[in-house]
């Protein structure tokens, strides 16, 4: 299909419909580093530690480290 040579288009709406960002994050907490990543969609928010023997994993935000990362998110300290 040829493409006029004039048209006018009018652009009604737009509109963004679903979205997804992974931002990483290398962190000190109380003199102990950790690598995190959080993945965020409209539908989700998603919490991955780095380890050294496995790369990254879905983290625990219960206890430990990343409760306190996950505080710090909630809090938009991680901004």
């Amino acid at each position: 299909m040829a493409t006029p040579e004039e048209y006018e288009l009018t652009v009604k709406e737009s509109k963004e419909v679903w979205w997804a960002t992974t931002n990483e994050y290398d962190l000190e907490i109380d003199g102990e580093n950790i690598s995190v990543r959080i993945a965020e969609t409209p539908k989700s928010t998603e919490f991955f530690e780095y380890e050294e023997n496995s790369g990254w994993n879905e983290a625990d935000t219960d206890s430990g480290l990343m409760a306190i990362v996950y505080e710090a998110w909630q809090n938009g300290e991680l901004e």
